[in-house]
């Protein structure tokens, strides 16, 4: 018995110095990521760098001001967003409309640096900060833009004739996103780890998008580098996949994993929320959402095949966004300030036909612009559906957040998680429950999840009916142990 508690003991002493390790080496990428996020966020364009002000003082208190932004203006905000603006303008502008592309191979590690000194304005008297500005891979960027169908005029008046519009971050990262005013790109700033996932990605990136056009990969059209005094920025420009124009009832984030997967009190509080996999299987799609067979074959096919490419480029914890248009609510009551008749018209005929037509998920993606009488460019791509309740549906579908390697911090992450779930008395899940796992598995849970939960094939009106009445009364205890589930989660994360 003293041998048994000895070995106990150093193997729990071990175990402790191993974990408090572990704990330490977070803590100081955390510690580095916050120092990151301050200078990336609130440098001055003119005076001290924010490493000075914060040498000035080292109050809690004052650090804290500075982190919720009180050191930067909206006329900063204003200039930092204005040159990067200006240097996509002269990064396009600069280069031939049809440039050669026989040399695309050799593009992948070319960047194009442009610095920009004492640069005016004249005509809105702006003065901006020294700067400069890197395009990475140009000539390849250009060949998606042409590929998804993007004029480099268009894509110049998208970006730099009118201010972004910040957005909220529909997924788990901590990246910052902007909406061009017209609603068809968004610029969305990476990390370190994320650029060099991308620039790894781009050989293979490039020959999947041009033969699977149907793919719900982010569709990336640039990439580029600002850098002005202390600041380092990196961002990728891409498609957008939720329209503004019309509204979006409900918008889901979902991994196919279930600890910790539901959104906030906080986050169901917003005009917009986005919701997790639990608010969909417990409360809102129990049932999931139905599709025409052809459409739902097709769309799992893609999904497969996108998996596979993440996969092999050892990715993993992406999720899917779901944004789900109810056609005939959005009828009833006309929200006038989020879109007009026209659009919520266009909607509606788009639902009829892909609904009357044998339409598959190919046809429905590749799609550039909408028959004549959808008269919205906004809605090519999106997917009719029908909820239990035989209410219509418009979805707009996309992977998203595909940077993300299982590097050692994910597997420490894993680790930790595991530890801790196996530690909490009566927690009944497993560690196959968690969003962060290996690449392989990660894609098959994605892909069973999105099959068996998510997207159904489509019911008659009768069985429709007769499944809507079958989970009236039905207490959410029922709903595959999802009261459990939500316990476990609050148990492991708060």
């Amino acid at each position: 018995m003293m041998i048994i508690t000895s070995t106990f003991s150093k193997g729990l002493i071990i175990f402790l110095v191993y974990y408090l390790t572990i704990i330490s080496i977070l803590t100081s990428n955390e510690a580095a990521k916050r120092e990151n996020v301050i200078t990336e966020r609130f440098i001055t364009i003119t005076g001290p760098t924010p490493q000075d002000l914060l040498a000035q003082d080292n109050d809690k208190e004052f650090e804290e001001k500075l982190v919720d932004g009180e050191f930067l203006t909206d006329q900063q905000i204003d200039l930092i967003m204005g040159s990067i603006q200006l240097g996509i303008k002269h990064e396009i502008e600069r280069r031939p409309p049809n440039p050669e592309l026989n040399s695309l191979p050799d593009d992948f590690k070319v960047i194009s640096k442009m610095t920009f000194d004492n640069w005016r304005d004249t005509n809105n008297n702006i003065q901006y900060p020294d700067f400069s500005f890197s395009t990475y891979a140009p000539l390849t960027f250009h060949y998606f833009r042409r590929l998804f169908g993007i004029n480099p005029k268009d894509y110049v008046a998208s970006f730099c004739n009118s201010p972004l519009n910040e957005l909220a971050n529909p997924g788990a990262s901590k990246s910052l996103f902007y909406l061009t005013p017209d609603d068809k790109l968004i610029m969305k700033t990476v990390q370190q780890t994320e650029d060099e996932c991308l620039l790894r990605l781009l050989p293979s990136y490039t020959t999947y998008l041009t033969d699977n056009r149907e793919s719900l990969l982010p569709k990336f059209s640039g990439f580029y580098n600002f850098q002005s005094k202390s600041i380092d920025n990196k961002f990728v420009s891409m498609n957008n996949l939720l329209p503004s124009n019309i509204k979006m009832h409900q918008k889901f984030d979902l991994k196919g994993s279930t600890l910790g997967r539901k959104a906030s009190d906080s986050e169901k509080k917003k005009n917009s929320p986005t919701f997790k996999d639990l608010d969909f299987n417990c409360e809102l799609h129990p049932e999931g959402i139905f599709l025409k067979q052809d459409t739902r074959l097709a769309l799992l096919k893609a999904i497969e095949k996108d998996c596979k490419i993440l996969k092999d480029f050892n990715i993993m914890d992406y999720s899917i966004l779901i944004g789900v248009h109810y056609i005939d609510r959005a009828l009833k009551t006309v929200d006038k300030t989020l879109q007009k008749n026209d659009d919520l018209k266009a909607a509606a005929k788009r639902w009829d036909r892909l609904m009357t037509d044998s339409v598959g998920e190919k046809s429905i993606q590749v799609e550039a612009w909408p028959v004549s009488d959808e008269n919205d460019a906004s809605l090519s791509g999106s997917i009719p559906a029908m909820s239990v309740n035989g209410e219509k549906l418009l979805l707009f579908v996309g992977i998203i957040d595909i940077l993300q390697t299982f590097r050692t911090t994910k597997s420490l992450e894993h680790s930790l998680k595991s530890f801790k779930l196996k530690i909490t008395p009566g927690v009944t899940e497993t560690a196959n429950s968690f969003s962060v796992q290996r690449p392989e598995f990660y894609a098959s849970r994605f892909l069973k999840y999105m099959t068996n939960s998510v997207f159904k094939s489509m019911l008659s009106p009768q069985e429709l009916q007769k499944l809507s009445e079958q989970q009236v009364g039905i207490p959410l205890s029922s709903k595959r142990g999802c009261t459990n589930i939500a316990s476990n989660s609050h148990k492991l994360f708060n």
